[in-house]
């Protein structure tokens, strides 16, 4: 019979070991960075490994390098601002935690830590922000208007939006053929804001003439009926006379 040397099961249980990191902390970075950026996929490396090594603060350097320098790559800046909340964790800094995960919120309301790679206290210190720093929004009537907060468009009714931060807004609605709508509104933390609206209808030259049109004909008429034969004529103005003919 064959046998195994003793050393392979160690062997393969930090290959398993291995690969189970890279699955779940290199791996994602790699597909973030799409093949395209070697640049990005070092400095996810070195970031897991300075954490690795307890340099917490040059790995929280990085992460903020990262934020600024990736700022239009939404999926980026998503996994940078969870890796910063997450480095304030295992350096201990609650409260710094809890600052970058707001900050983290105020760019993406919806954000959630992967519980695979991430702690889910992370999730808790997100949904206990969300409820501090928003509230609800919904629309319901009337149908087919755009809707704008402070003048920027933010979709048509019916409208639902879990998300809205804190704070005064200016609502406006607009639809072919209405009156422009608005109005202040105050959104509360986790408050939850139904609305129904009334938008009054155009008044243009078509609308007089339906409104105004039959009531005008009903006085002509009744005009008419109050003249009838007790009416006195009108005199006719007098012709001029004709002019002298030109001499020769």
């Amino acid at each position: 019979m064959r046998r195994f040397h003793s050393g392979i099961f160690p062997r393969a249980a930090a290959v398993l070991l291995l690969l189970a990191f890279l699955q779940n902390h290199i791996l994602p970075a790699a597909v973030l960075a799409g093949g395209q950026d070697d640049d990005l996929y070092k400095k996810w490396e070195e970031i897991i490994s300075l954490r690795a090594r307890g340099e917490f603060d040059r790995a929280i350097e990085m992460l903020n390098g990262i934020i600024t320098k990736f700022s239009g790559r939404e999926e980026v800046l998503r996994l940078a601002y969870n890796h910063l909340v997450y480095s304030y964790f295992l350096k201990n800094d609650q409260s710094g935690a809890r600052d970058k995960a707001r900050l983290a919120l105020e760019e993406f309301p919806d954000l959630e830590a992967d519980v695979i790679n991430f702690p889910s206290r992370m999730n808790q210190i997100y949904d206990g922000l969300r409820r501090e720093m928003f509230g609800s929004l919904s629309i319901t009537k009337p149908e087919g208007c755009s809707v704008f907060l402070d003048d920027r468009y933010i979709g048509d009714t019916s409208l639902h939006l879990p998300l809205v931060k804190e704070g005064r807004y200016t609502l406006k609605l607009t639809k072919n053929g209405y009156n422009e709508y608005r109005e202040n509104i105050i959104v509360l933390p986790d408050g939850k804001h139904n609305l129904e609206i009334s938008l009054e209808r155009q008044r243009n030259k078509r609308w007089w003439l339906y409104r105004a049109g039959p009531a005008a004909l009903a006085l002509l008429a009744g005009l008419l009926l109050l003249g009838g034969e007790d009416a006195r004529p009108v005199e006719p103005l007098p012709l001029p006379e004709p002019p002298d003919p030109p001499t020769q």
